[in-house]
């Protein structure tokens, strides 16, 4: 017994017609008599009275079409989740990404991922860009966002998104806390507390070009190893920070947000990419990344 030959008998018992099924079919009358005579000697029940007055279910066939009809369900429901695997539609999908596009970013795309793929089962978690970039190396995972490195990584594709604005976090009892904007070149003797550069090479290098290109190198240099530490620091009064202007969306006692501006008063910029595995084994990621770029970069 196949799911042909299950087919083939509800597609009689419900018309109770064999040149009717047989058309339903796309099959002659003599193929599908035999098809049935056949079934019913593999599981050796009759399941059709014929006479005279055409063909009826027996007992044993009207209980044996609720079973095939289920079990033909089954099948198809196989089919069509063994087929939404294969292209993506089910399954997991592992991403991470830095705090700033956790913060602003990734609601709105996880929001219209998760309504155009329900079966895809999201696993996030949040690193800085060096140790995001070893995860997506070794397999670990599937996309993440992050502040791009000056040369490309082996083995990783990345997606360049619009560029995000920086802003200045400063302690709230701070002169320059009072201040709407700030120009760049005004912190040259400030003491500017930003993200390591063995952590987030990328970002802290983008904070290093832009206060070069304004004339200065920061003074006293102060590290930490992710920007959600660097708000604390803000706070202790242990310098002023270049920060994600995402960083607002986190309330911090004692600490300030103002604009930050280069000479010319153009806002300060730093990049963000999407980061993916050149050779990903996952169906879902390409569907991932066209929501991103559909959604990140059309907008823009």
């Amino acid at each position: 017994m196949d799911l042909r030959q299950l087919r083939q008998f509800v597609v009689l018992a419900t018309e109770l017609n064999y040149r009717k099924a047989a058309e339903r079919l796309n099959m002659t009358q003599p193929p599908l008599s035999i098809a049935i005579k056949r079934l019913e000697s593999d599981i050796g029940v009759q399941l059709f009275e014929r006479d005279r007055l055409g063909v009826r279910l027996t007992m044993a066939g009207g209980v044996f079409l609720s079973e095939a009809k289920r079990l033909l369900d089954g099948a198809d429901a196989a089919i069509k989740a063994t087929r939404d695997a294969d292209q993506g539609r089910v399954g997991s999908l592992r991403v991470c990404s830095v705090p700033s596009a956790s913060l602003e970013l990734l609601p709105g795309l996880l929001h219209r991922f998760a309504a155009n793929f329900p079966s895809v089962r999201l696993h996030l978690s949040s690193g800085s860009t060096v140790g995001i970039l070893g995860e997506l190396q070794r397999g670990e995972l599937d996309a993440a966002f992050l502040v791009p490195p000056s040369s490309g990584v082996p083995g990783i594709e990345l997606l360049a998104l619009p560029r995000q604005d920086l802003v200045l976090a400063v302690p709230s009892t701070h002169p320059l806390a009072r201040r709407d904007t700030v120009k760049l070149s005004e912190l040259g003797e400030e003491t500017l507390v930003t993200l390591a550069h063995s952590d987030s090479p990328g970002f802290a290098g983008e904070v290093m070009a832009l206060c070069r290109s304004e004339g200065f190198y920061p003074k006293a240099l102060q590290e930490s190893s992710h920007a959600l530490i660097t708000l604390p620091l803000i706070a202790a009064g242990l310098g002023v920070a270049i920060v994600p202007k995402a960083s607002r969306r986190i309330a911090v006692d004692h600490v300030s947000f103002v604009s930050l501006t280069d000479s010319d008063n153009q806002a300060l910029t730093y990049p963000l990419a999407l980061a993916t595995p050149s050779k990903s084994g996952n169906p879902a990621v390409p569907w991932f990344v066209d929501t991103a770029r559909d959604l990140l970069l059309r907008r823009s």
